[in-house]
């Protein structure tokens, strides 16, 4: 068993890791446990690690220590759990497995600016430098980009940028104008309570639209002045679609690269190759797959990749409204239609030479089947109320967790629309068949959730590794990110996330293993997978293989080497 000392300081949780040996606590820089506070003395006591468990002595401090309630002036055993106050800070000693304590996978911080180019100030609370560049590149830089590949306009992006510069910069006031249009002109105004001496930097966008940002002093504001101009390109670019100045850009382009971070599994590495021959074509796509597999993400890549890129990719979840509402998105309405009824347009205009991608298509009402198979077939829609033809050329992406073949059947859903949408059909795998991306996507989750918090996280324990392998993810890579972002809150700067800060769900299914090798670890979850999809296909190779998204001979040669069978 090994331990660490968890103390709490303010709104935050420091973990030490306890090594066998002494380790001496003070608010000392030179302290090995260095607690800074000012109850706690500069060489305030001292902890051992051996066989026994651990014991703590205090040094003659001058705010004491107390275990349990009780200062203690000799060397003292103490148990896991039990309460400490090293003067009024509080403390536990926790303990852990030692696979707890070992990096599984670590995360690198992203690559910018060096640590050195930034100054760090206390006041606003956080630690600037690199990770303030990561929180505005991670939280906020890829929301920008696609509001502006949207097609926003320059105001709308200004004010986003504005948002995204007051949420992540230690500056004390944003404010973002159209000088000579009076109160109309601010965009975008936000400051933190200060009444410090500022220095302010004005940065021109272009359209008459300024950044006005005010920073502690002026080391501070120089330092970010090449991000500032960045922000300002950005709100620079909005907006040119209305003039065509980007038309056509990004159809020259080649093809994007697959979402980060690179999938190790060969079935995914493959759709993503198709889709890249599949996305230059005219052909419709169906993509299936159980919710959370990542669906979408397919959808805009197949976007991004086509010749349609510098047109809308416009989305609409089937399943998320009634008949009636899902028929006004679609086809739009005309005013007057019903009292205090304003025309709009519905989905297919918006995305007219564009995308229109349809999320979870078998759950549509017949009738609606019904009008989108006519629109398909004749590049025009009708808005509901209207008599006018509206041009809506577009290429359709559907996906669907239900099964259309069983539907068909049935006459749950229209033959001739499933031939309409399904030139290409690919279905995504759960992310229990796809075991082996599991730690770089918790990786990259937890990475940019900490980002968004101003924190880097080490890495992924062990452990928590082992754990995150083994579990079935019912809810796939959704699921997996939405844990990644819970257990990010409970993670301080420099701390590995470890098997105490997941869901004891997924520890209990886990259970980890006592291996340290992430190449062990991974192996077992997939030789526990092979051996559970043998079993369901009643031992038949061919089928498993067909079920694993592999080839028989690739099956095979993994039963070998994992001693299935």
């Amino acid at each position: 068993m090994s331990y660490r000392l968890v103390v709490r300081l303010g709104d935050r949780t420091l973990r030490f890791p306890l090594k066998p040996g002494e380790h001496g606590i003070g608010s000392k820089s030179d302290a090995a446990i260095r607690i800074s506070h000012p109850t706690v003395s500069r060489h305030h006591a001292s902890l051992v690690v051996d066989e026994e468990g651990v014991r703590l002595t205090d040094l003659g401090s001058s705010n004491g220590t107390r275990v349990a309630g009780s200062r203690i002036t000799d060397q003292t055993l103490v148990e896991p759990g039990l309460p400490i106050k090293f003067g009024s800070v509080d403390a536990r000693i926790e303990s852990v497995r030692e696979d707890d304590l070992a990096a599984g996978i670590a995360i690198e911080p992203p690559s910018a600016a060096p640590k050195s180019a930034v100054p760090v100030i206390e006041d606003p609370p956080s630690t600037i430098g690199h990770t303030v560049l990561e929180a505005f590149s991670l939280g906020h830089l890829p929301d920008l980009i696609e509001r502006i590949a949207r097609g926003e306009s320059r105001d709308q992006v200004a004010r986003a940028v504005g948002a995204a510069l007051l949420r992540t910069l230690p500056c004390r006031r944003v404010e973002v104008v159209k000088p000579g249009k009076g109160e109309d002109g601010v965009l975008f105004a936000g400051e933190r309570e200060c009444t410090d001496a500022t220095t302010e930097i004005t940065v021109s966008a272009g359209d008459g639209i300024e950044l006005k940002v005010a920073f502690a002093g002026a080391a501070l504001a120089n330092a970010f002045q090449p991000l500032l101009r960045a922000a300002a390109a950005l709100v620079s670019a909005a907006g040119r679609r209305a003039n065509g100045e980007v038309r056509g850009h990004a159809a020259q382009a080649r093809a994007p690269q697959p979402p980060d971070p690179p999938t190790l599994v060969a079935a995914m590495r493959e759709i993503y190759d198709q889709g890249a021959r599949i996305a230059r074509s005219k052909v419709s796509v169906l993509i299936r797959g159980e919710s959370g597999t990542g669906k979408e993400l397919l959808a805009r890549y197949l976007h991004l990749a086509s010749d349609r890129a510098d047109q809308p990719l416009v989305t609409l979840n089937c399943a998320a409204l009634p008949r009636d509402l899902l028929e006004s998105e679609l086809f739009g309405v005309e005013r007057g239609v019903a009292t205090g009824v304003d025309a709009r347009a519905g989905k297919f205009e918006s995305a007219h030479a564009g995308t229109l991608f349809l999320d979870e298509i078998g759950d549509m009402a017949a009738e609606t089947q019904a009008r989108i198979l006519r629109v398909l077939a004749e590049g025009e829609v009708y808005r509901i109320g209207g008599h006018q033809a509206r041009p809506a050329d577009v290429r359709i992406i559907s996906a669907t967790n239900r099964d259309l073949t069983a539907m068909l059947e049935n006459g749950g859903f229209r033959s001739d629309l499933y031939h309409r949408i399904s030139d290409w059909v690919v279905e995504l795998p759960p992310l229990r068949r796809r075991r082996a991306d599991i730690p770089n996507l918790a990786a990259h989750f937890l990475g940019r959730a900490c980002a968004g918090r101003g924190v880097q996280a080490a890495g992924i324990s062990r452990a928590a590794v082992a754990a995150l392998v083994a579990h079935d993810w019912p809810g796939n890579v959704r699921q997996l990110e939405k844990e990644m972002g819970r257990a990010a809150l409970f993670v301080e700067d420099g701390e590995l996330l470890d098997t105490g800060r997941l869901q004891p769900s997924i520890v209990a299914e886990g259970g980890g293993g006592d291996s340290d090798d992430l190449k062990e670890v991974v192996e077992r979850a997939e030789k526990t997978h092979i051996e559970r999809v043998l079993a369901e296909c009643s031992g038949d190779v061919s089928g498993a293989a067909e079920r694993l998204g592999i080839g028989v001979s690739t099956l095979y040669r993994r039963m070998k080497h994992l001693g299935v069978g």
